[in-house]
This record gives C-alpha cells, sequence and structure tokens, in this order.
C-alpha cells in the first residue's frame, strides 16, 4: 500500500514538474548572441563607405486547421419538456442552439463558377442573418417549442402549420492557416457504419471573419457528398493577410490564422428518437495557383 501511495505521488510530481517547465519555456525571455553568415563585405572611403546585405525570411509550406468542437450536438430533450424548466422558449437556456419552424419545402438556387457551380439551400426556407460576429440570427416561421411539433392557440384550437418540419441550427469556429498563395476549405461527409443511424437532411456552409457580413444560404451535404466552404473570390492567402483590416473584430485581429464560422442546420423530418450522426471531415487544401472547378 506505501508503495502505491509513493508511485502515485511521484507520478503527480512528474506531471506537476512538466507542467512547470513548459510555462517556464511559454514565460521566458530568448537570449540571442550575433551571428556571421556569408562572405565578409568590406567598403572604405574618405567619407562614406556603404555594404550590402540580403535578408532572408525561408518558412516551410504550411497547410494547419484548428477544430475545438469535434462533437456538435442538437440535443432537443428540451423540446419534449426534459432538460431546462418548461417555458414559451424551452431551448432559450442553450444560446448555442436555435429551432424555427420551416417555411416549406427547400428553396434551391444554382450558383456560378465563383461558388463551385453548387447549389444553395435555404433548408425549409429558412435562412439565417448575419449580426455582429460571430452571431448569427435565424429566421423562419416562428419558434418550435414542442416535439412532436405542434401549436395550440389562447382558444384551444390547433395552429395551422404547427405541426410542420422545422429546422435547427448550430454553429461553430473553425481556424484556417495557410502561407500559400490560395486554399480551398471542403467538407466531406462520409458516415461510418455502426448501430447509429444517419442524419437525414444536414446543410452547411462557412464564413470568414475576415468577409462576413451578408446573409446567405447553405449547402445540403448528404451522406458521401463533399462540399467547398468558402467562395472562390475569398480563398485567397496566406491568411495572415485576411486579417489586417482594422475593421475587423478583435477576436479576429493579430494573428495569422483565419477564423471561420461554420454553420451546421438539420431539418427534422423522420429521424429516429436516440441519438442520431453524421460523419463530417474538414480538409483545407493549398495551392499556388488558383483552384479549378472540380468535375
Amino acid at each position: 500500500m506505501r508503495y502505491e501511495l509513493e508511485d502515485r505521488m511521484n507520478k503527480k510530481w512528474i506531471v506537476a514538474s512538466l507542467f512547470a517547465v513548459a510555462a517556464f519555456a511559454f514565460a521566458q525571455t530568448p537570449v540571442i548572441g550575433p551571428t556571421s553568415e556569408g562572405p565578409d563585405a568590406v567598403d572604405k572611403g574618405a567619407d562614406s563607405a556603404s555594404v550590402n546585405q540580403t535578408v532572408k525570411l525561408i518558412l516551410p509550406q504550411a497547410t494547419a486547421l484548428h477544430l475545438d468542437t469535434t462533437t456538435l450536438t442538437f440535443d432537443l430533450k428540451a423540446l419534449d419538456g426534459q432538460g431546462w424548466p418548461h417555458s414559451s422558449d424551452p431551448l432559450a437556456g442553450d444560446a448555442t442552439i436555435a429551432c424555427v419552424y420551416a417555411k416549406g419545402a427547400d428553396e434551391t438556387l444554382a450558383l456560378n463558377d465563383e461558388f463551385w457551380s453548387q447549389t444553395q439551400v435555404l433548408p425549409g426556407g429558412t435562412y439565417y442573418e448575419v449580426q455582429d460576429w460571430p452571431k448569427i440570427a435565424i429566421v423562419g416561421g416562428g419558434v418550435v417549442d414542442s416535439y412532436p411539433p405542434i401549436e395550440i392557440g389562447d382558444d384551444g384550437e390547433l395552429i395551422e402549420g404547427s405541426k410542420g418540419y422545422f429546422v435547427c441550427y448550430k454553429t461553430f469556429v473553425l481556424q484556417l492557416f495557410s502561407n500559400w498563395s490560395y486554399w480551398d476549405l471542403t467538407a466531406n461527409r462520409n458516415d461510418l457504419d455502426d448501430e447509429y443511424p444517419s442524419i437525414e437532411h444536414l446543410y452547411i456552409q462557412g464564413n470568414t471573419c475576415a468577409t462576413f457580413g451578408s446573409a446567405t444560404g447553405l449547402y445540403d451535404l448528404p451522406d458521401g457528398a463533399s462540399r467547398h466552404l468558402i467562395p472562390k473570390n475569398l480563398n485567397f492567402g496566406p491568411t495572415g493577410d485576411q486579417v489586417l483590416d482594422p475593421k475587423l473584430p478583435e477576436s479576429c485581429k493579430n494573428k495569422s490564422w483565419l477564423d471561420t464560422l461554420i454553420v451546421v442546420a438539420v431539418k427534422i423530418n423522420s429521424d429516429r428518437y436516440g441519438e442520431n450522426r453524421a460523419d463530417l471531415t474538414y480538409t483545407l487544401q493549398s495551392a499556388d495557383v488558383q483552384f479549378g472547378t472540380p468535375q
């Protein structure tokens, strides 16, 4: 027993020491000395002398993604009286999700090559409007407050249309880094073959903080599909160039990573009870030439 206690204490001491070393390494002030590189240069004159120097900055080619939301959960149990206390807006306790009634069928619009010739979709006729980064407002046929969806008016009668489909929205920030001339951010869906059924209707879109400001639709993302999230006229780099605008939100400034707000929506129709899943992979591809539209 004594040896087990000593072993645990030793392990804790090692972990604490590693944290202390890491903190010291991050906070310490580096000390350097002079360098000598290349051939010597000498000049002399009666009242003036000049020598030439070339300063080189050599960087490796780099492309990177930072995602801290590896699980995105649409938990709608509150709509069935579970979770938060019942109110006229059961999801009000969660400021990261909004559910609204679909206005009708999906509305689609074929886009040009600038948008990779993809099709924009308003899920159930709903859409989002831009507010202050990184917040968006969801526009639909009214807030959904029960599951299955139904509303009874003050007169005790069913409100027409309250049994319709509804759409829920969530967002998260994906940070991009590229020091190439161009880059392309894609989302690919390949649901794993496991015990969980697939989410039937999933939609997605991306908005960088450097170009945030316009209302937009999304792209449908069925299983096996891939979608380009950033238009061609906005996917140029290095990403550090896009965060130089002094008008940008403070959270986007002073870094070479580019914050991108990913909007994900699900249309609730005939998904099964319990947990349904979609498995997504985000890929940032960099190149020195502008990407063409893949076939």
